[in-house]
């Protein structure tokens, strides 16, 4: 169960040259208020009851609002065989533009 640490502002960067899917793990209301480019949402609650469909073969790079979540669901995935980068800092962190809606 191990993963990588970035930090958030490193995160479309990362996603690019390594081919990752970006996860946010909020609440789906809060994703459809804004999000990082390119994100889909799995909430930490479907994560920590196995509801997770993402392909293994591609590194998954969570985030949240603030980092205490994503390091939570950083852990799960890894245990679930999934590799994975958790983003220190959250969305809050975040610099970039970001997305409304789904």
């Amino acid at each position: 169960m191990t993963f990588e640490n970035i930090n958030i502002r490193n995160i479309v960067n990362t996603s690019l040259s390594r081919d990752a899917i970006i996860v946010d793990i909020r609440e789906p209301e809060r994703f459809n208020r804004g999000h990082i480019p390119m994100a889909v949402n799995l909430p930490l609650e479907k994560i920590r009851s196995g509801q997770v469909t993402l392909p293994k073969s591609r590194t998954l790079i969570v985030y949240c609002d603030t980092g205490g979540s994503s390091m939570q669901a950083a852990r799960l995935l890894s245990g679930m065989n999934y590799q994975v980068i958790n983003c220190v800092g959250g969305i809050r962190s975040y610099k970039g533009s970001l997305t409304r809606g789904s």
